[in-house]
């Protein structure tokens, strides 16, 4: 599944499928009981925009739902 991602570098987003969830992440619970993923997302090439690889917060990456788009 494709994630989407901001470049830090151009401040523009890109789409990935080549990423990896890293060790020690975990999941939370909200205060009405809804729970989320805790943790951190490195891409495993280089950002397609910038020629870097990133880091990202779970939070800040971006499913297809989110962004309105239903992609594979």
């Amino acid at each position: 599944m494709k994630f989407y991602f901001t470049c830090p570098m151009v401040k523009e987003d890109f789409a990935s499928d080549d990423y990896s969830l890293q060790e020690g992440h975990r999941i939370a619970e909200d205060e009405h009981g809804g729970k989320k993923l805790m943790g951190s997302v490195v891409l495993n090439s280089e950002c397609p925009l910038c020629g870097q690889k990133h880091q990202y917060e779970v939070k800040d990456v971006m499913c297809p739902i989110s962004r309105g788009k239903n992609e594979e």
